[in-house]
């Protein structure tokens, strides 16, 4: 129980995202002791180099927040990166074939930054903001994981990114219409020659599609 309300109080000074303790924040507001108690003890794990977080409520985390909680902890010590392709698809809650991913991926990382995935063939990608971190667009996130992923976990993300609110289940907007979407997917085509993504664009809602073409 001291633990418990150890580790609490730490998480709640710090103020993070998921109660995310950063090393370098510790060390320049004092209680980095405490910190490094909490480790030693096992009470405290490390989510990325140089960010922790309670060890209790780590395991309690599922895969998918597991992800999120990393993606959060990279922008602590990386406040410029810009996520993209799988981290930019599970800020956008996107279905993903793993959900606990230990990588980050981001358009550009340092060289010799640990446990990044770089994009730099992304690096022209529109930027936004999404929960306050840099990510590439939601139509950019689903070109880029048409391409990525294998087809049919690709159509299963697409069609989620596009899906239209109904009565029943759905009531949030799409990230990104259709019609945006094959748009995309076709320019996209027209410089590289791969018609992937327009084939999983039209595939996403056939009727619609072919009606719009």
């Amino acid at each position: 129980m001291r633990e418990s309300w150890s580790m609490f109080l730490l998480a709640r000074r710090s103020g993070h995202a998921f109660g995310l303790l950063v090393v370098d924040e510790a060390r320049r507001s004092g209680w980095l002791p405490r910190l490094d108690r909490a480790i030693s003890r096992g009470a405290a794990t490390e989510v990325r180099p140089g960010v922790y977080m309670s060890a209790r409520r780590w395991r309690a985390l599922p895969g998918a927040d597991r992800t999120l909680a990393r993606i959060y902890a990279a922008a602590l010590t990386h406040p410029d990166a810009v996520f993209a392709f799988h981290s930019a698809a599970a800020l956008y809650r996107l279905p993903l074939p793993e959900a606990d991913l230990e990588d980050v991926h981001v358009l550009e990382a340092d060289p010799g930054a640990q446990g990044f995935v770089a994009h730099p063939e992304s690096a022209h990608s529109e930027v936004v903001e999404r929960f306050g971190l840099n990510t590439t667009s939601p139509v950019q996130t689903v070109l880029d994981m048409a391409n990525a992923l294998d087809y049919d976990d690709a159509l299963e993300l697409v069609r989620a990114a596009t899906r239209e609110p109904d009565d029943l289940r759905f009531t949030a907007p799409p990230l990104c219409t259709k019609i945006e979407l094959l748009d995309a997917a076709e320019a996209l085509a027209e410089r590289t020659g791969d018609g992937r993504t327009v084939e999983l664009a039209r595939a996403a809602d056939p009727e619609h599609l072919s009606n719009a073409a």
